[in-house]
């Protein structure tokens, strides 16, 4: 039987939606403190529970989560990671779905899952090297989000 959702999953998941960018356990866990959240297996289990409920996903080399913003239904995502200023986007897997699909399929492995990550600069910060304010480490930021 699952266990129904409890009022740390809903402030894991109203923190991580305030947020710009992917946060650990662990930041979680401090923006939590005020709120009486004191352990990290809390928060832990509080994510497990939201990534399985679909509404939060765990970028694999970052280890931190962000909330779901996109329309793919769960059926799959690429995250693409800004390397400049830490935003994620959601797109469609759809067709790197169909392709690892058929790549598995003629190699006779049975696929269970993946989580693909891509790594880059978004549209804001790939634009910004036309005289924008640098930002931290001399980068140039013009993304309209704090790099504090």
């Amino acid at each position: 039987m699952a266990r129904p959702r409890s009022g740390t999953d809903e402030a894991v998941y109203a923190v991580l939606c305030g947020s710009d960018k992917p946060m650990t356990a662990y930041q979680l866990l401090d923006a939590l403190r005020p709120q009486g959240v004191q352990s990290p297996p809390v928060v832990y289990r509080a994510l497990e529970r939201l990534e399985r409920d679909g509404r939060v996903h765990r970028l694999e080399q970052l280890n931190a989560y962000f909330a779901c913003h996109g329309q793919h239904e769960h059926a799959g995502a690429v995250f693409a990671v800004c390397r400049d200023c830490g935003r994620v986007e959601e797109w469609p897997g759809t067709e790197v779905d169909r392709a690892l699909g058929a790549v598995s399929g003629r190699a006779g492995f049975r696929l269970e899952g993946r989580t693909i990550e891509v790594r880059g600069l978004c549209e804001a910060c790939a634009g910004r090297d036309d005289g924008a304010e640098p930002g931290p480490a001399g980068r140039v930021h013009g993304c309209g989000h704090d790099h504090s």
